[in-house]
């Protein structure tokens, strides 16, 4: 039996690709549950008023009728994360910075979609 050694990449300033070793933790975004409420139902916040307004939509949103599958596990609950104790601090500095940025960027074309798409409220 051979096991396969679990690692997670990132490209460096450099462009270069850069492997550190890593392990599976529950998933953040869903909490290892495999899906998550659709960004587009909750994503600016949701208000009691919102419920109070619609109480079909209340019970709707918390029987999961809205829910999607995890954005970031995929649906498997878990993530491979780097195992800090093995990894290099900068390599392991440099790891958490890309992923600062890609969230920052991702972040940033919600926000131009939800724009585009006529929502004021961003």
């Amino acid at each position: 039996m051979s096991l396969e050694k679990m690692v997670v990449t990132y490209l460096n300033d450099d462009g270069d690709e850069i492997e550190l070793p890593a392990k599976y933790e529950v998933c953040p975004t869903c909490r290892g549950k495999g899906t998550h409420v659709n960004p587009s139902i909750d994503g600016n916040g949701l208000s009691r008023e919102d419920f109070d307004e619609d109480p079909d939509f209340e019970e709707a949103y918390f029987r999961g009728d809205y829910d999607v599958t995890c954005e970031e596990c995929k649906g498997t609950r878990v993530v491979l994360v780097p195992n800090d104790p093995q990894c290099d601090k900068k390599a392991l500095g440099e790891y958490y910075d890309a992923q600062d940025r890609a969230a920052q960027e991702h972040r940033s074309e919600c926000i131009t979609r939800m724009r585009e798409s006529g929502c004021r409220d961003v």
